[in-house]
């Protein structure tokens, strides 16, 4: 009985690593979304302000170069919605800014058990796009926006079901992103943001190998 569970684990262990070898191949599409809120009560009164809301999807592409080890890319699409500091009556008004990503990325494959693989994975990215900015309730400025990212996801973990069948959960980066809205020619707004941290938003991944 134990060598027929023993040999049962070995072909477990060959099947998933398969998916992993040289010339394997892999398309998925991920998912990601943050949002906050700041709620202040006052004499029994509550009141709740809006904060940033973000939303990502991105379809990618890998192809395993040598065994375990992957390289791919991601182009997608990014929303994120900020406040801006003004207001209208009792309206918050926003910052909107949508991109196009472009996401080079190269991901390594370490096996924790028959079906679970932790897969640290450094990205580069870069996005294209507009930013609209609420200057009142009827008036929105409309300016070119660009984007770039270099990040690490350090806790990148994947959960294998079947074969063929992938599902990725993200839990946790290392990253540094620049966004610059360009009024004019001659003016132009950077700002930079560098993270380090666990849950920062969701993150799930649907992987089919082939």
């Amino acid at each position: 009985m134990k060598k027929l569970f023993l040999c049962m684990a070995l072909v477990g262990m060959t099947t998933a690593l398969c998916a992993q070898e040289q010339g394997s191949m892999l398309v998925s599409g991920s998912l990601s979304w943050s949002s906050s809120s700041t709620k202040a009560t006052a004499a029994s009164t509550s009141a709740t302000e809006k904060g940033s809301r973000s939303f990502e999807i991105l379809p990618q592409f890998h192809y395993f170069v040598i065994d375990r080890l992957s390289v791919g890319g991601a182009i997608g699409y990014s929303f994120t919605k900020d406040p801006n500091g003004r207001m209208a009556a009792d309206d918050q008004l926003f910052d909107k800014s949508g991109l196009f990503v472009i996401r080079p990325m190269v991901s390594y494959y370490i096996m924790l058990g028959e079906k679970f693989f932790y897969v640290p994975r450094f990205y580069v990215g870069v996005g294209f796009g507009k930013n609209k900015s609420e200057t009142s309730a009827t008036e929105v400025s409309e300016h070119d926006t660009s984007m770039f990212q270099v990040g690490l996801n350090l806790l990148n973990f994947e959960f294998r079901p079947s074969e063929h069948i992938g599902i990725m959960f993200n839990a946790g980066n290392l990253g540094y992103q620049t966004r610059t809205v360009k009024a004019d020619s001659d003016n132009k707004t950077s700002s930079r943001n560098f993270s380090l941290g666990l849950n920062l938003g969701a993150t799930i991944g649907f992987n089919y190998y082939f």
